[in-house]
Order: structure tokens, then sequence, then C-alpha cells
């Protein structure tokens, strides 16, 4: 399994469950010629799931910030005039954390104004050749749902009365007095390199995890740019310092230990343990990693089976967010790719390992992506 520090950049830059969901089938289970076709996919009605999509969705975006769950549960329905009104309340009366969730979607807004209206046919025809019949009805349901959604959403972000010069004026304000997070939430929208590397390294080390894990990941672009050569030995460090409250940094930090990015040796026998701890927290980032990074090549075909059999049902229980389907293709790649010749007794004992995967830490995973019947605070 041969990886490259250009290819840990590709991944470091690519960035409520009611009941229980049954373990995915094996590839030998459903056979690739039983993949659905476009022409006779129907897909099944997903409105409720994919609300729940948007609802992790949004979690996952304002971590962090103690935003309350009505305006969480108000984004993921396509309302976020109702949420901007609440969070707008809230932080002209001083609330830092609710002006930054107001960046944040404003911001999303943003991205849903641009977003072009999708080919579902041509997008289910190419589901249909990769996911089982049952998966592909799924996959089609929820393009149909997310197709119903994005217009609600659009009219939503529409009648969202964002007082732009009031939230900016707040975040400079907060970011000149020191606050670590307005600090690197303004960071992110600051083209002078100098300021951004400033604010940054400020936030960091006041010990802000996500400024910490800003400046590794700039860090490590650097690296490979053979644009910086101090401050190396800094990079695992600001990994496993944010990877406390942030799953995908134990990522990174698993990815960077396992090819030396840091000026350390390659060690993938340690970086293991990163990597495992991050998938036990859901964290959907690990799964694809280590499926690619050498961390992931010192695991047993069948605890890697396994691993990929828990990744997948957490992403059928909603907790992946509107990356569903991405994730649910290639969940779908690399079961079929691992199960392809492999014999009964590996993939028996891959189904028992995810089993008890399950039992031991679906709840914790759950509870860090914000897809329990009861999230905590974001």
């Amino acid at each position: 399994m041969r990886s490259s520090l250009p290819g840990f950049c590709a991944i470091l830059l690519a960035a409520t469950c009611a009941h229980a969901i049954e373990a995915p089938k094996t590839q030998n289970e459903t056979a690739p010629n039983e993949a659905a076709h476009a022409g006779n996919v129907v897909p099944t009605d997903e409105a409720r799931f994919y609300e729940q999509l948007q609802r992790v969705t949004h979690w996952r975006n304002l971590r962090g910030l103690h935003v309350p769950q009505t305006a969480i549960d108000d984004l993921a329905r396509g309302h976020a005039d109702r949420a901007v009104a609440a969070l707008g309340d809230a932080a002209a009366k001083g609330s830092e954390e609710a002006n930054i969730a107001l960046v944040r979607i404003q911001h999303w807004c943003s991205r849903v104004g641009s977003a072009r209206p999708p080919n579902l046919e041509e997008q289910i025809d190419k589901l249909s050749s990769i996911l089982p019949p049952e998966r592909a009805a799924r996959a089609a349901g929820v393009l149909h749902a997310e197709a119903a959604f994005m217009p609600r959403a659009v009219q939503g972000c529409r009648k969202a009365s964002f007082d732009y010069g009031a939230i900016e004026d707040r975040l400079r304000e907060a970011a000149d007095a020191g606050r670590p997070a307005s600090a690197t939430e303004l960071a992110q929208f600051t083209r002078d390199p100098r300021i951004r590397d400033a604010l940054l390294e400020a936030a960091a080390k006041k010990g802000y995890a996500p400024a910490m894990y800003a400046v590794a990941t700039r860090r490590v672009i650097d690296v490979q740019r053979a644009e910086r050569t101090e401050d190396v030995a800094s990079i695992r460090l600001y990994l496993k310092q944010a990877g406390t409250t942030m799953p995908k940094a134990k990522v990174d930090l698993a990815n960077c230990m396992a090819l030396g990015c840091d000026g350390h040796p390659a060690d993938a026998s340690s970086a293991r343990a990163f990597g495992i701890d991050a998938a036990r927290d859901g964290e959907p980032t690990a799964f694809l990693s280590m499926a690619r990074m050498p961390w992931g090549g010192r695991m047993s075909r069948a605890q890697l089976l396994a691993w990929q059999y828990f990744g997948d049902r957490l992403n059928e229980a909603g907790c992946m967010g509107d990356a569903y389907i991405v994730h649910a293709t290639g969940f779908a790649q690399a079961i079929r790719a691992l199960t392809q010749n492999a014999e009964e007794a590996l993939l028996e004992k891959a189904r028992e390992q995810a089993e008890q995967l399950w039992k031991d830490f679906s709840a914790r995973a759950m509870k860090e992506q914000g897809c329990s019947a009861t999230p905590p605070a974001p």
C-alpha cells in the first residue's frame, strides 16, 4: 500500500439516529451484477432522512458554538431566516459564538445560492452502477429529497436578515481584542497571508483547537510545497492537541506520522492508534484514510473490512451529513475491493468484528458526530 506526502495533502484538503441500522451486506451477499439500473430504480421516500442529514451537517458546521438546537433544526428544514433571526438577536446582545455562527450560516447560504440544479437521472444512473438495489433506491430518494430541499433553503436564505456590516464589525472587534475564536474565523477570509498567519498563530498559542489545526494544516502544505523548513516539528504537537476535541485532527496526525511529514521518520505503527481512535469517533475521513494510508496497511484484511462495515453503518444512520451519497459510494467500492475473492471464514470474522465495534463504539461515534437521538449542544 503506497502513499505519498502529496497524497496526504489531498486527503487533508478534501474537508439523529432513531433506530438501529442493519449491518451492511458484503459483496458476496450482493453480487456486482445485482446492481440497480436507473431505468428500474424506484426512489424511496427519504424526506425525513434527508432532514437528519442536514441536521448533522449543520451540527458539525456549528460545533463548539453552543448554538440552540432549535436553530439547527430550522436550518435542517431550510428555514435559515428563523435561525438567523434568533442568532442575530443573541449576537447583538454580545454573544461572540452567535456572531461566528452567523458568519458560517452566511457562507452556507452563499454556497446554497450558487449551487446548480442536478441532473437527477444522470446521477441516479451513475449510482445504480455502484450501489446494490436497496441502496440505490435510498440514494435516489436522497437526491429527490435534496432537490426538494434546495429551493426552500434558497428562499430561507433570501429571507434571512443578515446585518452584514454589524456581523463583520463584531467579528473584527473581537479578533482585535484577542478573542481566539473570532480571530480564527476572520483568518479564513483574510487575503493577506501575513495577517492571516498572525491571527492564527496568536489564537493557536492560546490553545484554541481550530486555530492549532489550521496552523498545522497550513504548515503541512507549506512543507509539501518546499516553502517552509522552520517550525516543522510543531505540526505534530498542534495536531495532537487539536485532536483532543477535533476527530479530524487525529486523522491528519495519523497520516502525518505514517508518512513522516513533519521531519520525523515515518511511523505507521504508532500512527495507527490515532487513526483508529478517530474511527471510533465516527470521523468520516478516518475510513477513507485507513484504506489508503500506510497506517491502515498495519491492519489485517478482516479488521479493515470490519471498520468499513462500521463506517458504512454510521453513514446509513445519517451520521456523515449531506455527504451521504459520497460516502455510500466510497464504502461500497471499498467493501467490494476488500471482499473480492475473500474466503467465507474471513468475511464471517469481519462481520463479527464489525458487530463488536458497533456495540463498543457506535454510541460514542454518534455523540461525536451529532447524530444521536439526543445530540449534545454543538
